[in-house]
C-alpha cells in the first residue's frame, strides 16, 4: 500500500511548499528600550530612536515607558529579558534600584547600553549622556560672567535619586565656591515636574529675595517664571537645561529664559552604537555627549538649523517606510500566490486519492457481495447439512474481519503521508513563531488550517482503531487521578476559536478546581470532545452551547452538554448509538462511530450515557461515571507522563553542531532505513545538516551499508519488505560488532503491542507517525550524546585497572565483551610479543570489526588500549611499592624501560621515579 498513488503527488506538493514560502534570510536584531518617563525632552530622544531605527531594516525596535515609576521599570526589563531581545537600551529612573536587573542582563550575555543617567555599576556595554557634572559648572560659570559674579540664586533639582541631578548639582556649587558673593539662597528637589516647580518657587518667593533661578530642565525653569510673573517679581534671570526647539529654544526667543544649555537626548547615537555592537563593529563604550549656551545671540540660528535637520529626517523615514510597504506588498502577493497553488494542488491530491481508495472499497465489497449470493444459495441447497451452513458462516466471518483489517491497515497506512504533510506544516508554524517573520497573516492562517485538517484527520484515524480495539475485547483502562475542573477547562479552551468563527454563545459551567475523580483521561476527553463536536456541527450560527461538570449527591460525575440544534426525534435517539449508524437530516451524520465509540469508553468505567430531545429544537447529552474513589492509592495508578519540550528549531540548528559536536572532527554518521521515498527524502532533508546521512530502503540493505561504514546511529521504520524494523533490530543488538548502536524505531503502528516488542527487541527509542520533527531530532542527538558519554564511562575501566577487576557480573552484550577483553589482557599483559593479531585471535572477532567495536566503545584502538592497560598495570605495581622500575617495566610487557619512562610519561603526567617519590 505504500506504493499509492499518494506518492508522487505528495513529493511534489512538498516541492511547491518549500520553493514558495522562502523565509528572508536576513537576521533581524531586536532591540528592547526602556523609558523611564515621558516628557518633551525624552519625546524628542524617543522619536530620535524611531527615527534612526527606521533606516536599518534588520532593526526592531521595542520601547516601554515606566512613566517614572521605578518598580514598573525594574518589571518592563524582566519583559525585555524574558522576550530574549538582542540589545537592552536602558535610561535609569533612579540609579541605585535599576543597577542590579541592569546588572543581570549584561551578565546574561545581553548587550546593555546606558542612556542619560547612569547607574551603581560598570557592568554594562556603552554610556551615552551628556557630562552633567560640567554642564552644572558652565550654568554656573556663565551665570558668574553675566553678573559680574554677585547675585541671589534658587536652584531648583531634579529627583534627587537620579545621576544628572547630583552631577549637576555638584558642578554648580563647585563654581560658586569661588564666587563668595553668589549666594544659593535654596536649593529644593522639583523631581524634573513642573507643578513641583511651582511650589518650590511658590515657597521661596514667598520668603526671599532672589535674583537667579537656576532650574534643571527648561520646565521647571519655565515654572519658576510663570510663579515670578503671578507675584509681580521682575528683572529675574531665569536659566534652564534642555534647549529643545519646541521648548527651551522657544521660551529663550521669547524671553520667558533668558538662557538654556543644550542638553543632547543621544537617542540617534544609541541606535548607532547599538547596531554597531549588533554587527561586531567598533565602538565606544563610554560616549559623553557635548553642551552650548543658548541665548538672545544664538537662538534663532540654532533653532532654523535643528528645524531644517528634522524635516530632513521626516523626509527620509517616509521614504523608507514606502519602500518597505511596497516589499511587504510583493511578498504577500507571491505568498498568497504559493498559498492558492498549494491549496489546489492538495484538493487535487485528495480527490485523487479518495477516489482510489472509493474504488477499492467498491471493488473489496462488489466481491462481498459476490460470495455473498454464493453463499445465500449453498445455503437453500444444503440446509439439511448443518455442518456446512456453520462452515459458510466461518467464512462470512473470516471476510468480515478481512474487510476490518483492511480498514485498520489503511488507517496505519495514511499515518505515513500524513507524517509528510503534518511534519513541515509543524515545522513551519515553529519557525513562523519562533522568529520575527514579516510573513503575511492569511499565510499563516493557511498554515494553520492545513495543521487544523490533519489534526482532524489524524483524531479520525484513532477513532477508527480505537473502535477496532473496543471490537475486539483489547482495550483497557489507564486510570489516573485528576482535576475533573481541569479536562473540561482545557477541552472548552480548545473549542472557543471555533465558537467565535461561528458566533456560538459557548459556556462553561464547571465544577470547583479542587474535585477530584479517578478516570482514564484520554478516553473521557475523546467522550466530551466528541459530544461537543456534534454539538457544533449541528448548532447554527449565533446558538448556544453549554458544557456542565459538576458532582452530584450520590457521589458521581455529572457531564453534559446542551445545544440549541435541531434536536433529535424521540424514535432515533437509540439508534444513534449504533456504530456506522447514520440518516440523511439527522444529528448522527458523520463517520458513524463516534458516540458508539463515546458510549462504549463510558460503559467501560461503569458509566452511561442518556440523550434527552423533543426532536424540534436543542439536544441534551448526559454522562454520568462514578467518581472512581476504589482506585484512591492503588499500586498500580497511571502516572500522566510530562510533556516533553521541543526545541525551538532555531535553536537546534545553531547549536547542536556548535556545541555537541565541536569536539570531534567530523559530524557524527546517521543511517536512515525507510522504504517510503517520500518519508525517507524529508529525514534526509530535516536531519543532514548536523548528521552525515546515509539511507536503505530494508535491512537487508541497511546490513551491507553498516558493514562498509557503521553508523552512530540507526533511524529505521517497522514495516519494511524482506527484512522489516524488529529483525534488523534483534540482528544488529545481538551481533557483538554492532551492538553498540543506538536505535529508533520509526512507526505507523501506534498499538502498545508493538511498542513493547520493538523495545524488546533492543531498539532504544520508539516514535510514532506522524512524528514532531524537533522531537525526533532531539531524540537522536540524545541518544548520540549519551553513547558518547558512555564511551567515556567504558574508558574509566583502564583507570580501575588492579581495584575494582571484576566484571563477571555484566549483562549487555558490550559490556561483556569489555569483561572479556579485560580477562584476556589481565592473562596476557606481561607477554611482551603480545599484539593485536594475537587479541583478535582469543576474542574471535577480524582485526577490522575489533578495530571499529573498540573505537565505538572506547575511542581507542585496540593497540593503544593494550598500551594503556599495561601503563595502568604499571601505576597499581609502583603504588604498592613493588619492584624497580626496569622489573616493572618488563613485568608489565615493555622490553625498553627508557621507551616504559616515555609511555609512563605521557600517559600520567610524570616519569615513574618521580610518581614513587610522591608515594
Amino acid at each position: 500500500m505504500k506504493q499509492s498513488l499518494s506518492k508522487y503527488p505528495f513529493l511534489f506538493l512538498l516541492i511547491i511548499l518549500f520553493s514558495g514560502c522562502k523565509k528572508n534570510n536576513q537576521e533581524t536584531f531586536h532591540i528592547g528600550f526602556s523609558q523611564c518617563a515621558m516628557d518633551e525632552w525624552r519625546e524628542t530622544m524617543n522619536k530620535e530612536m524611531v527615527m534612526t531605527a527606521a533606516l536599518y531594516p534588520d532593526l526592531e525596535l521595542t520601547i516601554l515607558n515606566a512613566r517614572e515609576n521605578t518598580r514598573r521599570q525594574q518589571l518592563q526589563i524582566r519583559e525585555l529579558i524574558n522576550n530574549k531581545v538582542d540589545l537592552l537600551i536602558i535610561s535609569p529612573n533612579e540609579s541605585g534600584p535599576i543597577t542590579p536587573i541592569a546588572e543581570e542582563a549584561f551578565e546574561q550575555g545581553i548587550p546593555t547600553i546606558i542612556i542619560d543617567r547612569k547607574i551603581n555599576s560598570g557592568k554594562y556595554t556603552a554610556f551615552i549622556g551628556a557630562n552633567n557634572y560640567q554642564i552644572g559648572r558652565d550654568v554656573a560659570t556663565y551665570i558668574a560672567n553675566i553678573h559680574n559674579g554677585k547675585g541671589r540664586i534658587l536652584e531648583i533639582r531634579g529627583m534627587d535619586g537620579s545621576s544628572p541631578a547630583r552631577e549637576r548639582h555638584n558642578g554648580f556649587f563647585d563654581v560658586l565656591k569661588d564666587h563668595p558673593n553668589l549666594n544659593v539662597v535654596a536649593s529644593m528637589e522639583g523631581k524634573w515636574l513642573p507643578d513641583n516647580a511651582r511650589e518650590v518657587a511658590e515657597e521661596v518667593f514667598s520668603e526671599e529675595q532672589v535674583d537667579i533661578v537656576f532650574g534643571h530642565n527648561d520646565v521647571m525653569a519655565r515654572s519658576a517664571r510663570e510663579v515670578a510673573n503671578s507675584m509681580g517679581i521682575e528683572d529675574l534671570f531665569v536659566v534652564g537645561i534642555d534647549a529643545l526647539p519646541n521648548l527651551g529654544m522657544k521660551l529663550v526667543e521669547e524671553g520667558v529664559l533668558q538662557a538654556s544649555f543644550i542638553y543632547p537626548t543621544g537617542g540617534k547615537k544609541a541606535i548607532e552604537i547599538a547596531r554597531a555592537i549588533l554587527i561586531d563593529e567598533p565602538f565606544n563604550k563610554q560616549n559623553i555627549l557635548g553642551t552650548s549656551v543658548v541665548d538672545s545671540t544664538n537662538v534663532t540660528v540654532l533653532r532654523l538649523q535643528l528645524e531644517q535637520v528634522i524635516a530632513f529626517q521626516d523626509i527620509l523615514v517616509k521614504q523608507t517606510s514606502r519602500i518597505r510597504q511596497q516589499e511587504q506588498q510583493f511578498n504577500d502577493q507571491r505568498s498568497l500566490l504559493n498559498i492558492a497553488l498549494i491549496s489546489l494542488a492538495l484538493l487535487v491530491i485528495l480527490s485523487l486519492w479518495l477516489a482510489y481508495y472509493y474504488t477499492m472499497i467498491r471493488r473489496r465489497n462488489s466481491q462481498l457481495a459476490h460470495k455473498n449470493k454464493a453463499i445465500e444459495k449453498q445455503k437453500e441447497q444444503l440446509e439439511h447439512q448443518n455442518e456446512q451452513i456453520r462452515e459458510m458462516n466461518k467464512q462470512v466471518e473470516r471476510a468480515t474481519q478481512a474487510k476490518l483489517s483492511f480498514f485498520t491497515n489503511i488507517s496505519h497506512e495514511i499515518r505515513t503521508p500524513l507524517t509528510l504533510i503534518q511534519a513541515p506544516v509543524n515545522e513551519l508554524i515553529s519557525t513562523l513563531s519562533s522568529s520575527e517573520s514579516s510573513l503575511s497573516t492569511s499565510l499563516k492562517e493557511s498554515l494553520n488550517l492545513i495543521k487544523q485538517n490533519t489534526d482532524r484527520l489524524l483524531r479520525l484515524i484513532n477513532q477508527l482503531m480505537d473502535f477496532r480495539k473496543m471490537d475486539t475485547g483489547k482495550i483497557n483502562l489507564n486510570i489516573s487521578e485528576t482535576h475533573l475542573h481541569e479536562i473540561t477547562e482545557n477541552i472548552y479552551k480548545a473549542f472557543l476559536p471555533l465558537a467565535r468563527q461561528k458566533e456560538i454563545d459557548f459556556k462553561l459551567e464547571s465544577s470547583p478546581e479542587e474535585e477530584v475523580v479517578w478516570i482514564d483521561i484520554d478516553k473521557i476527553d475523546k467522550v466530551i470532545f466528541n459530544l461537543l463536536s456534534n454539538a457544533f456541527k449541528f448548532t447554527p450560527r449565533k446558538g448556544e452551547i453549554t458544557l456542565s461538570t459538576f458532582i452530584n449527591a450520590e457521589d458521581q460525575i455529572i457531564i453534559e452538554v446542551s445545544d440549541s440544534g435541531p434536536g433529535i426525534p424521540p424514535d432515533k435517539q437509540q439508534e444513534i448509538y449504533e456504530p456506522f449508524y447514520q440518516q440523511k437530516h439527522h444529528r448522527s451524520m458523520g463517520t458513524g462511530i463516534g458516540l458508539a465509540l463515546s458510549k462504549g469508553f463510558v460503559e467501560k468505567h461503569d458509566g452511561s450515557i442518556e440523550v434527552a430531545s423533543d426532536g424540534k429544537s436543542g439536544t441534551l447529552f448526559r454522562v454520568t461515571l462514578p467518581r472512581g474513589e476504589k482506585y484512591k492509592g492503588a499500586q498500580d495508578l497511571v502516572k500522566q507522563m510530562p510533556e516533553i519540550p521541543q526545541p525551538q528549531k532555531k535553536e537546534f540548528e545553531e547549536n547542536v553542531q556548535e556545541k555537541e559536536w565541536k569536539d570531534f572532527d567530523r559530524k557524527p554518521r546517521l543511517l536512515i532505513v525507510e522504504d517510503d521515498e517520500q518519508l525517507k527524502t524529508y529525514l534526509i532533508k530535516l536531519l543532514n545538516q548536523n548528521y552525515e546521512v546515509k539511507s536503505a530502503a530494508n535491512g537487508k540493505e541497511a546490513l551491507v551499508v553498516i558493514e562498509q561504514q557503521p553508523p552512530e546511529l540507526i533511524l529505521t521504520d517497522l514495516m519494511m519488505p524482506e527484512m522489516d524494523g524488529i529483525e534488523l533490530t534483534d540482528h544488529l543488538k545481538q551481533t557483538i560488532e554492532t551492538s553498540h548502536i543506538p536505535i529508533i524505531m520509526l512507526t505507523a503502528k501506534a498499538g502498545i503491542d508493538q511498542k513493547i516488542h520493538g523495545i524488546e527487541t533492543g531498539a532504544d527509542a520508539y516514535i510514532e507517525k506522524p512524528f514532531d520533527p524537533n522531537y525526533l531530532s532531539v531524540r537522536v542527538r540524545k541518544l548520540i550524546e549519551t553513547r558518547r558519554k558512555l564511551k567515556i564511562q567504558y574508558q574509566s575501566n583502564i583507570a580501575a585497572i588492579g581495584k575494582s577487576e571484576n566484571m563477571d557480573n555484566v549483562t549487555t552484550v558490550d559490556q561483556k565483551f569489555l569483561s572479556n577483553l579485560q580477562k584476556i589482557l589481565e592473562k596476557n599483559y606481561t607477554n611482551p610479543e603480545f599484539s593485536v593479531e594475537d587479541l583478535s585471535r582469543e576474542i574471535g572477532m577480524l582485526r577490522i570489526h575489533l578495530y571499529r567495536k573498540m573505537k565505538a566503545l572506547t575511542d581507542f584502538t585496540p593497540s593503544e588500549y593494550i598500551g594503556k592497560f599495561r601503563l595502568h598495570k604499571a601505576k597499581y605495581i609502583l603504588e604498592q611499592q613493588r619492584g624497580n622500575i626496569s622489573g616493572v617495566a618488563l613485568d608489565v610487557g615493555f622490553t625498553s624501560p627508557a621507551y616504559f619512562s616515555k609511555k609512563f610519561r605521557e600517559e600520567f603526567g610524570k616519569t615513574p621515579s618521580a610518581f614513587i617519590g610522591n608515594h
